[in-house]
């Protein structure tokens, strides 16, 4: 019962891989824009497509795989029904918005103590 209990729930959760190292996707931007842009909260969002705010904050900010498929399409849905067809052009189009000195800043603010006087040191030596 308990090993079919856990099985389950391995099942369940096999989207929600998590990773300790953040990597942004264009996916993901675009992604946050989408639930902006229809005046979402990440809790309003989450309790639209079934799942906890947490999750969506881990999309947006790289930190669990994004999701494909039924779970993407659902998400499209409660962020104002684009199609998938155009939420990927969106998302390969992504780069031009945004500045190398843009995405230099959203990085940094992710980054730990350490990372950044790490990045200061590198930055010093250019």
């Amino acid at each position: 019962m308990l090993t079919q209990h856990l099985v389950e729930s391995a099942a369940k959760d096999k989207w929600r891989t998590r990773s300790a190292r953040v990597i942004m996707t264009n996916e993901a931007r675009a992604l946050r824009e989408l639930r902006i842009a229809r005046g979402l909260s990440m809790r309003k969002a989450g309790e639209l497509i079934g799942v906890t705010d947490s999750y969506i904050s881990h999309i947006e900010n790289g930190r669990v795989d994004f999701p494909k498929g039924e779970r993407l399409e659902k998400i499209l849905s409660a962020y104002g029904g684009m199609k998938l067809k155009s939420f990927n052009e969106k998302a390969r189009n992504w780069r031009e918005k945004m500045t190398v000195k843009d995405e230099l800043l959203e990085l940094v603010e992710r980054m730990n103590d350490d990372k950044i006087c790490i990045l200061l040191s590198l930055a010093k030596s250019i």
